[in-house]
């Protein structure tokens, strides 16, 4: 297996064809190595680095069955702790992603109990592409509202340095774009998505605590989703994975809009040195009383759960 380490920003090669946009998740992988992340090919897909030195696999709507030896090599190689994918043949945590395919969309799509919330984001909010400008700006303060209120914190999101960074890796990717509800000048809530092969990937969404009685997150799912089921270019739109911490009312509120879960495992592979200490019970009982005593604390879960996926994940039998 060869394990290809892929610099995205070269001149495009002697087809023609950017070399960005040679093979699926080449675009989201460009903008993820705009932001500082390594990416790899290997085991017939394309990886980036997480935080935590992870392996997670592009496209997400890609269904990965490697085999655990190639799965080792690569994550030995590039020396990370290891990677998770999601699978239907793999044993693993049940898991899926919000997906929403090509139909007629408008306000009669989306549940009841939300079109009233819609019509009250378009009685307050205007939804156009930000800039930069405005993402510099404005973005930071809505990250931290978003995060202090999912008990997270990413520092990409929370610390400026990281943040203008991600920005600017957005505005430098054609297909990646930025719509967000503005109030005037004051942005409420913004969205980064990414065009590619077909698909529309929700990435990212952030808003301000103090205009949510107004919805601004829910004029902006409703018009981005509309806009792109109308755009004959596009079969279906992504709006992520279930996450692997816990995010009360993300699930109801993706489906009021009309999305589906579809159901798969995601798999998580540790390097053969790491595996036999996280997986032992010297680290799962104190990581148990740590959670009892801050339940809360969404990065404790996120490790508790990815042990737990490491410890369930499986091949199948052949």
């Amino acid at each position: 297996m060869a394990i290809q380490t892929l610099d995205l920003q070269k001149p495009a090669p002697s087809n023609g064809d950017p070399a960005h946009l040679q093979f699926p998740g080449s675009a989201l992988a460009r903008f993820f190595e705009l932001r500082g992340r390594r990416i790899i090919r290997a085991c017939d897909a394309v990886w980036y680095t997480i935080p935590g030195r992870f392996l997670m696999s592009l496209p997400y709507q890609t269904m990965l069955s490697p085999e655990p030896s190639e799965l080792t090599r690569m994550i030995r190689e590039t020396r990370t702790f290891g990677a998770r994918f999601p699978s239907t043949e793999w044993d693993g945590l049940e898991s899926g992603i919000y997906v929403l395919r090509r139909c007629e969309y408008d306000i009669e799509s989306v549940h009841a109990k939300h079109r009233p919330r819609v019509r009250r984001g378009m009685e307050t909010f205007k939804v156009k592409l930000a800039t930069a400008a405005e993402m510099k700006a404005q973005g930071l303060q809505l990250n931290r509202s978003t995060m202090a209120r999912q008990g997270r914190y990413d520092p990409e999101f929370g610390q400026r340095a990281k943040w203008e960074t991600l920005v600017e890796a957005a505005f430098a990717c054609s297909e990646v774009s930025v719509p967000a509800a503005f109030a005037g000048t004051r942005m409420a809530a913004y969205m980064i998505t990414c065009r590619e092969h077909g698909w529309l990937h929700i990435l990212h969404q952030m808003s301000r605590q103090e205009d949510l009685p107004n919805f601004p997150n829910h004029l902006l799912t409703y018009m981005v989703t509309k806009q792109a089921l109308a755009d004959d270019s596009l079969e279906a739109i992504s709006y992520g994975y279930v996450p692997l911490f816990s995010a009360e009312g993300l699930h109801e509120y993706k489906l009021r809009f009309g999305y589906e879960l579809i159901p798969h495992r995601s798999a998580i592979h540790l390097h053969p040195a790491v595996a036999p200490v996280l997986n032992s019970p010297i680290m799962h009982l104190p990581l148990h009383s740590m959670r009892k005593f801050c339940p809360a604390d969404q990065r404790l879960k996120t490790i508790e759960t990815v042990l737990k996926g490491a410890g369930s994940s499986r091949p199948p039998e052949k």
